[in-house]
């Protein structure tokens, strides 16, 4: 008994030259910038709203403070610490991914004016009477 010949023949057409397998599949999906939608703007208006809004609150802990109210001004002190670091990560987030690229640079520069160590020093340096 002898064993099947396993060898495949000159004349039958192999699984990988058949016209229909292989990559030719993919021959007609392209990919095309242009097709895709805009990206949002949300994200960065959604931040330098958020750093305007910490830069004002940033005031008000400066008023307080001013008023002899210590304990209201550090509390909102430190929120607007933490919360500008948060806010300016994700501002940088949305400078990376082009989602409202120009107001997301304007929230990073706000935020980190936010930060009351750089608000503090800065009022110091710019009306030394303080």
């Amino acid at each position: 008994m002898a064993a099947p010949d396993l060898t495949p023949s000159d004349d039958a057409e192999s699984p990988a030259e058949s016209p229909a397998e292989g990559l030719a599949i993919f021959d007609d999906q392209t990919h095309d910038e242009s097709a895709a939608p805009a990206r949002s703007s949300r994200l960065g208006v959604v931040v330098l709203v958020l750093a305007v809004v910490l830069l004002a609150l940033d005031g008000l802990a400066i008023a307080l403070l001013a008023g002899d109210a210590v304990t209201a001004a550090a509390s909102i002190a430190l929120v607007t610490m933490l919360a500008s670091i948060g806010v300016g990560v994700v501002a940088l987030v949305a400078v990376a991914t082009r989602r409202g690229r120009w107001q997301a640079v304007a929230a990073v520069l706000l935020s980190v004016l936010a930060n009351p160590f750089v608000f503090v020093w800065l009022l110091g340096a710019l009306v030394p009477s303080l």
